[in-house]
């Protein structure tokens, strides 16, 4: 495995992705945050560190330890993998990427971890070919979709016809994960809820209070298996994480009489109502590099 290699100064670099959108890679506290859209990404940190992402600490609490192969539906810097490498090396983990200027950051600068591969390709698509093939194709522990585009998940990741082939490469009792979000009316995280359960005898959702009840837009990790999900396990992971997300079984009242969602619907989440937290990570990265720039202040204590 190659290291990531950490930034010498903390600054920001500006990518252009293959789509044309402009991406910012933030070197900041020995790690890496991948902002686009003004909306962080991807964040890799040191080993042994956590990540400052809570839906990804709430991915892996929900994948738990014990996975011996996951399918990864988007990529970004490989935050989740990188996680799940550190607690489960003998995890075979792929992970589909679209964007080859991701994965060619990725493979020339940050390097994948042990037993990890990176595919560049159109997720669904590859779902699609993986789902027709005629050899015996690979089963998967745990399916994790984790795509988005300009903040928001594109339809054709919402879908049942979607969520039904990420169930055909699953083993009797694998989990698909999705990173979903909930916030102002949940119309769409209702629908979403009542999609997993079309596929799935057993689904759960990890989501913050505020979320769950409107007063904020924020992430929601879906959960859906065709065995009973372990729930002790899941909330023992999520024990004193800062961002108190919590593991939510009930979840009839909640979805109602939403609709399922089908390909046609070509249902996008959202526009995400989020702070805008990137004015000051650029100035944070400013102050820093300016600093460097003219060493310690006279009279300063060494740091």
């Amino acid at each position: 495995m190659t290291e990531p290699t950490p930034p010498k100064d903390s600054g920001i670099e500006t990518l252009l992705l293959s789509d044309g959108t402009t991406a910012e890679l933030i070197g900041r506290d020995g790690g890496w945050i991948l902002e686009v859209d003004g909306i962080r990404q991807s964040h890799i940190v040191r080993p042994g560190e956590a990540t400052a992402l809570a839906v990804a600490r709430w991915l892996l609490a929900a994948l738990g330890t014990e996975r011996r192969s996951v399918l990864h539906l988007g990529g970004g810097l490989l935050t989740l993998p990188r996680a799940v490498a550190e607690v489960s090396p003998q995890s075979r983990q792929v992970v589909v990427e679209r964007d080859p200027v991701l994965a060619t950051l990725v493979h020339e600068r940050f390097g994948l971890p042990e037993n990890v591969t990176l595919e560049v390709a159109d997720a669904r698509g590859w779902l699609a070919a993986a789902e027709a093939a005629e050899s015996p194709r690979a089963t998967y522990d745990a399916v994790v979709i984790d795509v988005f585009a300009g903040g928001r998940i594109p339809g054709a990741f919402t879908s049942r016809e979607c969520f039904a082939s990420a169930r055909s490469l699953l083993d009797a009792r694998g989990v698909l994960l999705v990173n979903s979000v909930a916030g102002g009316d949940l119309t769409f995280t209702r629908r979403q809820i009542a999609t997993v359960r079309a596929e799935f005898e057993h689904v759960a959702m990890i989501v913050q209070n505020s979320s769950l009840h409107g007063l904020r837009f924020g992430n929601a990790v879906l959960i859906g298996s065709a065995a009973p999900i372990e729930s002790d396990a899941i909330r023992a992971g999520l024990a004193g994480d800062s961002s108190r997300g919590a593991l939510v079984t009930e979840l009839d009242d909640l979805v109602g009489a939403a609709e399922v969602v089908v390909d046609s619907d070509d249902l996008w989440s959202p526009e995400p109502d989020l702070p805008d937290a990137g004015p000051a990570l650029r100035l944070l990265a400013q102050a820093r590099t300016l600093g460097s720039a003219f060493g310690p202040a006279a009279g300063a204590p060494p740091q």
